[in-house]
């Protein structure tokens, strides 16, 4: 044998028992995935006989209690995991039968004490658990005139609270009278007469308690329940138009007046806060977070209140208390506003500089570095403010409001002119000194913003707290 013949054998050979080899090993892998499987399914096909078995016995010990409802419900259960377990459906028809005598016995003891409610709620265990039996293969039976009994005793209970419901609107009780009312709503299948008749009582009843509302000066409770009646039968119909004008009379004569004076810096921080922020804090609280203000808060017309502030010559001035109550006063509001930046303080935190090597724009040989700092700015302010009761010249809230934002910030530093560097796009905004204040201004506008959204809150929760 020639020896280029030999060495295709031998490579023959090694190929063969390579194949082979590789078939062995993949029959193995298949035999252990196998296997696995098995020993899942095994395991999973023993805990679930376990637990069909814990859950007969646990039937078995409801019923030698004579808890036949909670043994029928465990039985339900086994036969729901293995419908073929006979022992479990057998007992399952006799514990059903007689869980069903009982409570039917329940049911004719409350229909002779009038008590329909309870009546229909033991009709409706009855059900629940025949609908359980049924899903299992196992109907439960009921007497022949168990329909009409159970409809007769469904249309006494929507009788009984359309009569109980009446009965506590008579006495001025509206919550138990709505509880009755949405009770029948909420349970019973009514009828479309029925659903109209319970509509009509709720609406009935938010009306009167709307007007007693009016009567006792509780403006804001008289508007909510009278938004339920239009919420329930409509602004066009009968209660829907007496519940419209409660809420006009209500917002009439429930609304409060403020007037927001101009804010100050206090002369503490007058060099350290940016130029104008108590002005533009001003602004931003007047003409954004209170220029659409909530129902029952009305804002004085900041045009009369300036020309006021002018005819009384307290302009450029901050105002003290006894001004601002002469103010709100003069333009007939309750309260009055005022307020002044008591400090301000920018911080830098974290620093980080990173050197980077970079070319001259005029001679690409040549190299220089130049700095990269990363900080976070943060910025915090207080704000004290004052609300006052122009009529009774007295303050009725003085707090301190403070808030803080931050960012984070990159800026470029050479010395020399930047603009020889041979830099992109987005490095050569690390110079940009106008891109620098663009990225503050950005910062100090969402801290008065931010400002100006807690200031409104505190002042319309304060003066809404004073409206029932």
């Amino acid at each position: 044998m020639h020896g280029h013949q030999l060495f295709l054998l031998v490579l023959g050979l090694d190929i063969h028992f390579r194949f082979r080899y590789k078939s062995f090993m993949m029959i193995i892998r298949k035999k252990r995935i196998f296997l696995s499987a098995l020993s899942l399914f095994l395991i999973f096909a023993f805990i679930n006989c376990v637990s069909v078995e814990k859950r007969f016995k646990k039937g078995e010990e409801m019923e030698r209690k004579g808890r036949f409802e909670e043994a029928a419900r465990y039985y339900i259960k086994v036969l729901a995991k293995d419908p073929t377990f006979e022992d479990a459906r057998q007992r399952l028809e006799n514990v059903g039968a007689r869980a069903i005598d009982i409570f039917l016995n329940q049911a004719y003891a409350y229909e002779s004490a009038q008590a329909y409610e309870d009546t229909v709620r033991v009709l409706n265990r009855i059900d629940d658990l025949r609908r359980r039996a049924e899903k299992v293969g196992v109907r439960l039976p009921v007497p022949d005139d168990y329909a009409d009994f159970q409809q007769e005793m469904t249309g006494a209970a929507i009788a009984s609270l359309f009569e109980q419901g009446e009965y506590s609107e008579h006495a001025g009780d509206w919550t138990e009278a709505l509880r009755k009312y949405d009770r029948l709503k909420r349970i019973y299948p009514l009828s479309p007469a029925e659903n109209m008749r319970a509509d009509q009582a709720r609406a009935r009843v938010y009306t009167k308690w709307a007007e007693q509302d009016l009567a006792r000066q509780y403006y804001r409770a008289a508007f909510r329940h009278a938004q339920k009646t239009i919420d329930i039968i409509g602004p066009g119909k009968g209660p829907g138009i007496t519940a419209r004008e409660t809420q006009r009379v209500a917002l009439t004569a429930g609304t409060l007046t403020v007037a927001i004076l101009p804010f100050w810096s206090s002369e503490r921080v007058a060099d350290e806060a940016p130029r104008g922020m108590a002005r533009e804090l001003y602004d931003i609280l007047l003409y954004e977070y209170l220029s659409e203000p909530v129902l029952f808060v009305a804002v004085a017309d900041p045009g009369m209140v300036h020309r006021e502030i002018r005819r009384l010559r307290f302009r450029d001035r901050a105002l003290s208390r006894n001004m601002a109550v002469r103010v709100g006063q003069n333009i007939n509001t309750d309260f009055v506003v005022i307020g002044s930046i008591e400090s301000y303080l920018q911080e830098e935190k974290d620093p980080q500089e990173k050197v980077h090597k970079v070319r001259l724009r005029k001679d690409k040989s040549s190299f220089t570095t130049y700095v990269e700092k990363k900080y976070t700015v943060k910025l915090t302010v207080e704000v004290e403010y004052q609300i006052i009761d122009s009529t009774r010249r007295r303050v009725i809230e003085e707090k301190t409001i403070n808030t803080n934002v931050s960012d984070k910030f990159r800026r470029g530093y050479f010395d020399g002119d930047y603009t020889t560097l041979d830099l992109s796009r987005s490095e050569r905004r690390l110079f940009n000194t106008e891109e620098w204040r663009r990225s503050e201004k950005k910062l100090e506008d969402k801290l008065i913003d931010k400002l100006a959204e807690r200031l409104a809150d505190r002042i319309y929760k304060r003066i809404l707290g004073l409206i029932k």
